[in-house]
């Protein structure tokens, strides 16, 4: 018999783990595991869910648990959990918290899951993708931060509304770490519908399009009280639906870097890569300006500070 793709989120009582499970389940994707510290929370998601399946139009099995064993075998292990910052917290008790959290979470992981592939979409998302390997010992293909995609999709948004185009006729994407200050939007290679970007909109009107797109995750935050989780799971969603369906798609991704853009062995930034059911089968480096190649550089001095933070933590 065929075996339907085990996919098991990790944190799926909050909203961005209940986000992915909606998408995945909506576009039956596989047999969904959901794994969060409050189970009947996570229970009440995966009834609430399947209450719905007759209108939906999907058939999903959904299984609801604290203990990590019911992971077992899973195809995919996405990792949503970990604690938002708080007022008055800084940030390296932030990364220190979510690094133990992560630290946990992969130790089940590497028992449960050995030839899972994992899904990073915890805080600091580039330091928590390290740990993840670290503590793992997965390959670089199998461990994969859930970054670009979401800040890409906000990229090419922006870019929409500014032109009042179809968004299917943007395509744009964002490097470098996924932080307001140290994320990349790619200019020089936007296009809309083939049409270079700098041809359709002026220099300042790019560079607020840029502002509004590091900004997106504070703009929400400051909008609703708390991080957004409708993008961010599609944004899980296209990844998963891409690895199951072996569909190939080239999204910009948080991997371990290996010299790639000149950049040291070991870094974890957001890349354009190759996703099949391998995972980050291939990476590709593209033509950047000077100045997104000094961004790049620059995030990767930041991460380093930040790797340094969560590794001396676990």
């Amino acid at each position: 018999m065929l075996k339907r793709p085990k996919i098991t989120v990790v944190g799926a009582g909050g909203n961005v783990g209940a986000s992915v499970i909606q998408w995945c389940a909506q576009k039956e994707l596989g047999d969904l595991v959901l794994i969060d510290l409050k189970p009947n929370v996570a229970q009440g998601r995966a009834l609430d869910l399947s209450q719905g399946g007759a209108f939906a139009g999907f058939n999903a099995t959904f299984t609801s648990s604290d203990d990590s064993s019911y992971m077992q075998d899973s195809d995919i292990v996405v990792i949503t959990a970990g604690v938002p910052r708080k007022p008055g917290q800084t940030r390296e008790e932030l990364v220190g918290i979510n690094a133990g959290i992560v630290k946990a979470v992969c130790e089940n992981v590497k028992q449960y899951a050995p030839n899972s592939i994992v899904i990073i979409v915890s805080n600091p998302l580039d330091a928590m993708l390290t740990v993840a390997q670290k503590v793992t010992g997965f390959p670089r293909e199998r461990v994969i931060g859930m970054s670009g995609v979401l800040d890409s999709s906000r990229f090419r948004s922006n870019i929409a509304r500014a032109l009042n185009v179809h968004i299917k006729d943007v395509s744009a994407i964002v490097m470098g770490a996924h932080t307001d200050k140290d994320m990349v939007p790619i200019t020089s290679t936007a296009t809309v519908g083939g049409v270079p970007l700098n041809k359709l909109l002026k220099a300042e009107q790019i560079a607020d399009v840029v502002s509004r797109t590091k900004r997106g995750g504070a703009e929400l935050t400051e909008l609703i009280g708390t991080s957004a989780w409708v993008a961010p799971g599609f944004g899980v969603t296209a990844m998963v639906e891409s690895i199951v369906l072996n569909q190939g798609r080239i999204l910009p991704c948080s991997v371990e870097l290996k010299g790639e853009y000149d950049i040291s062995e070991g870094a974890c930034l957001c890349v354009p890569v190759k996703l099949t059911n391998k995972g980050a089968e291939k990476v590709f480096e593209i033509d950047l300006s000077s100045d997104e190649k000094a961004a790049l550089k620059a995030a990767h001095t930041a991460y380093l500070e930040v790797r340094k933070i969560a590794l001396s933590s676990i």
